[in-house]
């Protein structure tokens, strides 16, 4: 056999071995990223993945006495966008039970707005907020209890935040004296009032809740909607939470 036909059967017979080597590097490839999603290691190109870039602007909370739940009051796709772009709670919980962090927990959210609870305007400065994609009237799924759940006990855990300090938005916002209300009152939003029923306060695992409203007693609130005020604290103070 020539040297030029010896070369060229030593080469047909390599490249069998060759072809073979390259899909095995390939399945390596593939298993070891199967092995990192599994692992939950971050897509880096992900939303969900990185906080608001509002985050890098607020300063830290000097103190964590309360946490605030809301609703949404619109579908999540476009609730979280406003909220992720402009910094308005520190987690947002879609009806899929996925947990999206906003801004850090440590710092700032401008989540309550106009609010008051016991004496103290402004709670923004002292509470977390977390937004749950859904209605003040409507329901939540079974992945968001088990979603919010957890990360209530976490919070809960980590700022000795006891079950009666788990508030509704409505139990903290209030509006200032208009064309239909001579005096400050309680009643401007009915966001996050179903988490004032025992019923959904008892699967979230918060097992006391305020039986009556604090500023409204101490007459620095009016009443300004008698319904929301019944849907807050009748039910609460006929079960006998605390």
């Amino acid at each position: 056999m020539q040297p030029a036909e010896r070369a060229k059967t030593s080469t047909s017979r390599r490249a069998p071995g060759a072809a073979a080597r390259g899909p095995s590097a390939l399945r390596v490839g593939l298993l070891v990223l199967a092995a990192l999603v599994l692992a939950g290691a971050p897509a880096r190109a992900s939303l969900f993945t990185r906080y608001s870039p509002a985050n890098r602007e607020r300063p830290l909370r000097g103190r964590t006495d309360y946490i605030v739940l809301h609703t949404t009051e619109a579908p999540g796709a476009s609730a979280f966008r406003k909220l992720f772009r402009n910094g308005e709670a520190h987690y947002f919980v879609d009806r899929a039970g996925s947990v999206k962090p906003i801004i850090r927990r440590d710092r700032l959210a401008c989540h309550a707005g106009r609010s008051m609870w016991r004496g103290r305007t402004n709670i923004d400065r002292y509470s977390i907020g977390i937004e749950v994609e859904g209605y003040y009237n409507g329901t939540l799924t079974d992945k968001q209890y088990t979603a919010l759940k957890k990360l209530l006990d976490e919070l809960k855990r980590i700022y000795q935040v006891s079950d009666a300090r788990v508030l509704a938005h409505s139990m903290v916002a209030y509006g200032e004296p208009n064309r239909w209300f001579s005096r400050p009152h309680r009643g401007r939003k009915r966001c996050g009032m179903l988490f004032a029923l025992p019923s959904v306060r008892r699967r979230l695992g918060l097992l006391a809740q305020p039986r009556y409203d604090p500023d409204v007693a101490a007459g620095r609130l009016t009443v300004g909607d008698p319904y929301l005020a019944r849907m807050l604290y009748a039910t609460a103070a006929t079960k006998g939470a605390r």
